[in-house]
């Protein structure tokens, strides 16, 4: 977090340059991952959610006001939770349980497919084709390169702008690879079994059959760990060792291909 912050003073306008894109990307990852849960709890029988706002994508009802400050000054974030009563759960609670709590991750992974290979195909049209050849397209989508290199051609169109057969694609390229890697961020993330991510609901439900049952204060002093190993970096290290292997599996197919 702190390297992060170093930017903001550093070099500011790189800083929000970089936030706007990682914002829109969370606000796509975070409202999609609590609708999941809302859409699976009212499948599995229960309409809190439902009856609360919550099963739809308008980020109005999923935003937290300090999580979304997170978001742009901190580089992380985090949306409200969605309420689920699982008394209201049609047959096997545990089950249904398992079901809600991996269903924001599925869609997190789902998400982070799509744009993967939206970015692919988007960058295959904005670079230009001997680049391309060149470089290889699985190494110019990858999310790090292409984003530094989408800063420059942004910043520096007269100097780099002839590497880029497209440039109205860059913003889209980048939102793309953002949201990709956000998107499989924040699956991993939430498969930490701590409380309260849907981790700990999963570790809890495949392992001890559901038996644990935390208080809610419980719950808010697993929150404020998370947030402290979140801003450490500790968590950001554990989940990078997990994205950087992934990343190159779903590029895999594209190197393959086309280098």
């Amino acid at each position: 977090m702190l390297e992060y912050l170093q930017t903001l003073f550093q070099e500011p306008l790189a800083f929000f340059d970089q936030a706007i894109f990682r914002v829109m990307a969370v606000l796509i990852g975070l409202c999609c991952h609590e609708w999941g849960h809302a859409y699976a709890a009212y499948r599995c029988g229960d309409d809190t959610a439902k009856r609360a706002g919550r099963l739809t994508l308008n980020p109005l009802r999923h935003l937290d006001p300090i999580g979304t400050l997170l978001m742009f000054f901190a580089g992380f974030g985090y949306a409200k939770p969605v309420p689920v009563n699982p008394a209201r759960y049609r047959g096997d609670r545990r089950k249904a349980d398992l079901i809600v709590s991996l269903a924001g991750i599925t869609v997190n992974l789902l998400l982070c497919v799509l744009f993967t290979y939206l970015a692919v195909a988007l960058s295959a049209c904005m670079w230009r084709s001997d680049v391309v050849a060149e470089v290889g397209l699985s190494t110019l989508v990858s999310y790090r390169y292409n984003a530094v290199w989408a800063v420059i051609a942004g910043y520096a169109q007269e100097m780099f702008g002839d590497l880029i057969a497209v440039g109205w694609l860059i913003p889209f390229v980048r939102l793309c690879a953002y949201t990709a890697l956000v998107n499989l961020n924040l699956a991993v993330f939430n498969l930490i079994p701590l409380p309260p991510l849907d981790g700990y609901h999963v570790f809890n439900d495949l392992v001890f059959r559901g038996r644990f049952q935390l208080s809610e204060r419980a719950f808010r002093i697993g929150m404020l760990v998370v947030l402290v190993l979140s801003a450490q970096g500790a968590l950001g290290n554990l989940i990078s060792a997990v994205v950087n292997p992934v990343q190159g599996l779903l590029l895999a197919p594209v190197a393959a291909l086309w280098g």
